[in-house]
């Protein structure tokens, strides 16, 4: 049961010994205060956080620095914030790992739009070092926060893929309301932009890491054959202005597409036999579109048809609770777009529910890791098990 304290703030204890805290108080110092009241603050070793913009990522960062003195933080800003309880649109949720059952080490890199790869492979080195003086055998798994505007989750994700050596890694691209002005990281006091954030975590609890979706492809295609990489903008689809083709292929005028439409109408590419989406971040002016991915010329896209996204959901969650014996929590990553896909198909109260009942807290993304893949349209996380008997 969620319990419910200053200006509606909840919190929830889990079985496995993580705290989780929401709350939609205005102001960072106010919502950090009313995370720490509802927190047993003593228990906690490492605090995960995903917080709106609005908070102000300095202000929000001074105010955990003193609301939480000892406690090792790391958190970004987001596109919405999901708890146990509902979505919140502007607001703080704060993951508490306990002192006992989880071990967790954490390091920052740094100028990830021009990532120094020998640094980088330094710093996971160096990260896994400190991870094994404290490991005592359990599950391992890492979780990415990346800098959803730095355009660099591809280059990322491999320098951490090699470095990890085999550790299963889900994660997340901080957003920033659909703004794409600013986006920010926290780790230990310090802000970061352009920048991502690495955690190695251990676990005394089953856990398993996962990706879900809800469409599938269909016949039409288009070949990408004019693209700015570095931009992640395409510039022709098929010869074709590539907001021309696309809206041409969904009957509708270029000039109508909007985030809903690409929330609807998916891209995805074929990669080793499955499929992978490659969402469309805004229309430009040249009649280009900008993704959320890097595209290469070449490259052959599809229209995707959606499934159901409550049931998809609903087959994938249910598929864990009895893989694990029980999920006890979810730290989950989910696209911003399918919130508005949710949004679409009024969805989104279903989706709570699900949320609800197998207690996921995390928060809306530019864009999901999962493994050794930048994803978009996706949700991704970790499950995490009861403890046994429970």
């Amino acid at each position: 049961m969620a319990r419910v304290s200053a200006q509606g703030t909840r919190t929830r204890s889990h079985r496995c010994g993580i705290q989780t805290a929401w709350t939609e108080a205005a102001g960072a110092e106010a919502a950090v205060a009313a995370i720490a009241e509802s927190l047993d603050v003593a228990r906690i070793a490492h605090l995960v956080i995903f917080f709106s913009p609005v908070y102000g990522v300095e202000a929000l960062n001074a105010a955990l620095a003193r609301a939480f003195p000892g406690v090792r933080v790391a958190g970004c800003t987001s596109s919405g914030e999901i708890s146990p309880m509902a979505g919140l649109d502007r607001g703080l949720v704060a993951i508490a790992f306990p002192h006992e059952g989880f071990r967790i080490a954490s390091t920052v890199l740094e100028a990830v739009d021009n990532l120094d790869a020998e640094r980088a492979a330094a710093s996971i080195r160096s990260l896994r070092c400190a991870h094994e003086r404290i490991s005592r055998g359990g599950q391992r798994f890492a979780i990415s926060l990346i800098d959803g505007l730095a355009n660099a989750e591809e280059t990322v994700i491999a320098t951490i893929g090699f470095g990890l050596d085999g550790v299963p890694l889900v994660g997340g691209s901080a957003g920033d309301e659909l703004t794409f002005s600013e986006t920010a990281l926290i780790h230990d006091g310090q802000v970061h932009r352009r920048a991502a954030i690495l955690l190695l975590i251990e676990s005394d609890f089953p856990v398993e890491i996962f990706k879900n979706d809800n469409f599938e492809p269909t016949g039409v295609k288009f070949v990408v054959t004019e693209t700015d990489e570095e931009q992640r903008t395409v510039r022709e689809l098929n010869a074709e202005p590539a907001a021309v083709e696309y809206a041409n292929a969904l009957g509708l005028d270029p000039d109508a597409l909007t985030p809903t439409s690409f929330a609807a109408h998916p891209l995805v590419v074929r990669v080793g036999g499955d499929y992978f989406c490659r969402s469309i971040r805004h229309l430009n002016p040249d009649q280009s579109l900008s993704f959320h991915c890097a595209i290469e010329s070449g490259v052959v896209l599809t229209l995707a048809r959606q499934k159901d996204l409550v049931e998809a959901t609903r087959d994938e969650l249910a598929r864990l609770d009895a893989r694990l014996g029980g999920v006890d929590l979810v730290i989950g990553f989910e696209c911003v777009l399918r919130r508005l896909d949710a949004e679409i198909h009024q969805a989104r109260h279903s989706i709570a529910e699900l949320y609800r009942h197998y207690n996921v807290v995390g928060f809306e993304t530019y864009g999901e890791q999962y493994r050794s893949m930048h994803l978009n349209q996706t949700f991704t996380g970790i499950a995490i098990g009861r403890p046994a008997g429970s």
